[in-house]
């Protein structure tokens, strides 16, 4: 699996939209789709209930766009009203989305395993003055990690692949970076190979040391993980034992009953 190395910095502007790529504004354009408005205002059908909470709501849908070959392609467009976070970063507050957008731009600048970004957009709403943001995403042909769940009764046979998975993970802990909702379900990997790509940015953050972003991100996965065999686990962090030792420890003591 292949990604294109993207310079964040550089943004192709369709109106009021963000987009990463020329090639992408043109197919956006040419679909019907060249502002926030248009957008913003596709019916809210919503692979999930939106969610509702700090005063506001968020939702995710499929969007399905012409690409140059005449074939469809899939994108995940999220959308969210007034769901703040505030951060030394945002003082005043900022959706949680544009955490997201902040991070995946940092992401492909420093290649951290992710999902594409091809657009985003923020504004607030003159009329009610309510924040909104959007964010569109390249769907991802992979199952997760958690999808593995009941389907693989011997990890051993794939205890190369799982260090690989950490290795990625690694680079982004290296920065100082948490991903901060390092959870399976967040993990789309391919199995043959190792190569992951990570959704659901929004909690992400940066921390005081490596070791600490580190931690806080293994302590989220492994409470999720609890079906995860510890050769599993075992492998997936054997890069991070190795650079960062003290985490182990730290590790050992919040999960006794694993076998680190």
């Amino acid at each position: 699996m292949t990604s294109e190395k993207v310079d964040w910095r550089v943004h192709t502007k369709l109106n009021d939209l963000n987009v990463m790529h020329e090639k992408s504004a043109q197919q956006l354009s040419q679909a019907g789709y060249a502002s926030f408005d248009d957008l913003w205002d596709l019916p809210q059908d919503f692979v999930e209930p939106a969610n509702i909470r700090r005063n506001g709501w968020s939702g995710v849908s499929t969007l399905q766009v012409e690409d140059a070959q005449g074939g469809q392609e899939t994108f995940y467009l999220k959308r969210q009203e007034n769901q703040a976070r505030y951060s030394l970063r945002y003082l005043t507050g900022a959706l949680t989305f544009r955490y997201e957008a902040d991070a995946l731009c940092l992401a492909q600048e420093l290649g951290w395993p992710s999902v594409e970004m091809v657009a985003y957009g923020f504004r607030v709403q003159a009329e009610t003055g309510a924040s909104q943001g959007l964010l569109m995403t390249r769907a991802l042909p992979l199952p997760t990690l958690a999808d593995y769940e009941d389907k693989i009764s011997d990890w051993s046979l794939y205890l190369p692949q799982l260090r690989r998975v950490g290795e990625q993970l690694l680079t982004m802990h290296l920065t100082g970076w948490q991903h901060g909702a390092l959870f399976p379900v967040h993990i789309f990997i391919e199995l043959g190979s190792g190569d992951i790509r990570l959704i659901d940015f929004e909690r992400a953050r940066k921390r005081l040391s490596p070791a600490w972003a580190a931690y806080a991100d293994w302590v989220q996965f492994i409470r999720r993980s609890d079906w995860l065999p510890d050769e599993a686990l075992n492998a997936i962090v054997a890069s991070h034992t190795i650079k960062m030792p003290r985490m182990l420890e730290r590790l050992r003591k919040r999960f006794p009953k694993r076998n680190f």
